[in-house]
């Protein structure tokens, strides 16, 4: 590995290295990945894919936590209107600068609850990928804080969230699912069976079926990122809280 770029940032040290083997970019926050890309922007990470295919029907997408700013490109490279709340003012530039980061993404350095709090524009979907260098950052990664992002979405709309932890996703993931469901959601929790990661997602939906991922187009995905996608496997809370075996369409 290469040292590209040592800042010291709101929660840490954050190094930016590149892999010598590929070029591979690296955005680490003490001992943790936050973002891993390839040279021009795209990134490594599954969940990250999965994300993306999650967010097919969106167009305006708020994603709360930037990092390398991986899935903000790859969205406007696709032609979505992408704005990033970041709270961390040294992350911006470390993704221009080292991550390709696309010029058409707006990216605001703002406390994601304060923003959150004053915001009156609604969103198609709302990402929330907010972690330290544990993991998942708990005050994200709770019942009333993503009841309190759904009042920026537009009718149909979702949330995604990230559960991260060090020594893979935490064990508390479905007892956040079934709880949000009691609130009223649809929610989908998507768990990797197979690859490195171990990241799992959180998809809710205030109306409509849960969410599915769309597995049609994954070949010329690298190879790491296949292996988590196609290793998902979804689990669906109704809004009473009942727990059933989610579909996903991934027929050839």
């Amino acid at each position: 590995m290469i040292e590209l770029d040592r800042r010291e940032g709101l929660l840490g040290t954050i190094r930016i290295l590149e892999r010598r083997a590929d070029g591979a970019r690296l955005y680490c926050l003490g001992a943790s990945i936050q973002t891993m890309a390839q040279p021009d922007g795209d990134s490594l990470f599954g969940y990250v894919h999965a994300t993306k295919l999650l967010l097919r029907e969106a167009n305006d997408i708020l994603l709360i936590g930037g990092g390398g700013g991986s899935l903000a490109t790859m969205l406007a490279r696709r032609g979505r209107k992408v704005t990033v709340v970041e709270a961390d003012p040294v992350a911006e530039s470390l993704a221009r600068r080292h991550f390709a980061l696309d010029r058409r993404v707006r990216w605001i350095n703002e406390d994601a609850f304060a923003f959150v709090d004053r915001c009156s524009t609604l969103f198609d979907a709302i990402v929330i990928d907010a972690c330290d260098d544990e993991g998942s950052i708990p005050s994200f990664a709770s019942a009333d804080a993503l009841l309190a992002t759904t009042k920026l979405l537009r009718t149909g709309g979702s949330v995604t969230l990230n559960l991260a932890g060090q020594e893979g996703p935490p064990a508390w993931g479905r007892d956040l699912a079934r709880a949000i469901a009691m609130l009223g959601f649809m929610v989908t929790l998507f768990v990797p069976e197979d690859g490195w990661e171990g990241n799992e997602l959180i998809h809710i939906r205030a109306a409509g079926w849960p969410g599915a991922l769309d597995l049609h187009d994954i070949q010329d995905r690298p190879a790491e990122v296949r292996t988590y996608l196609m290793s998902l496997r979804a689990l669906a809370w109704l809004p009473d809280g009942v727990v059933m075996p989610a579909s996903r369409n991934d027929a050839p």
